[in-house]
């Protein structure tokens, strides 16, 4: 599998995670047409993060890239998200402060948004800028608060609608 010149990648976010527990390991890859979010293993704090199995699981990731491109990236996922960009609202980039990690959130119009922490070295000044720039030709805007992208408050409602 080679990866095809209709559908180049423009921005790639690698190695992020998403959820509590399990927690699962999500590549970003906005293309020309859409958004695709491979996720990949689904890991628990003992069994995955401890052994470093998330380390593992993103370096595969990268070779699957390299070899297969966006393709070989589904093929590896447990399951995958394909976004239109007429359903992306906005994204919105945090620094996590201090104290946190890096954050990508993906506002669509019909449903709760993708949001993962990034665990790969970013530079979220110029990932910004690539973002903006696509979205200014795809439409949807880039926010970049200076804020660690978590709300105490926030979490805690949606743990009680969920059960």
């Amino acid at each position: 599998m080679t990866e095809t010149p209709q559908t180049p990648v423009r921005v790639y976010v690698h190695f992020a995670m998403a959820g509590a527990f399990p927690l699962r390991i999500a590549d970003l890859l906005f293309t020309d047409d859409e958004l695709v979010i491979p996720e990949y293993h689904y890991l628990t704090p003992i069994f995955g993060i401890a052994r470093g199995k998330t380390h593992d699981v993103a370096e595969t990731a990268v070779k699957r890239y390299r070899t297969a491109g966006t393709a070989g990236l589904v093929e590896f996922a447990e399951r995958t998200h394909n976004v239109g960009y007429d359903d992306v609202e906005r994204v919105r980039l945090y620094d996590g402060r201090a104290i946190g990690r890096p954050k990508i959130a993906v506002d669509v119009r019909t449903g709760p948004p993708f949001a993962y922490r990034i665990h790969a070295p970013i530079d979220l000044s110029s990932l910004a800028g690539a973002l903006t720039e696509l979205g200014a030709r795809r439409g949807f805007t880039v926010n970049s608060p200076s804020k660690i992208g978590f709300s105490p408050v926030q979490s805690l409602r949606r743990f009680a609608a969920d059960r």
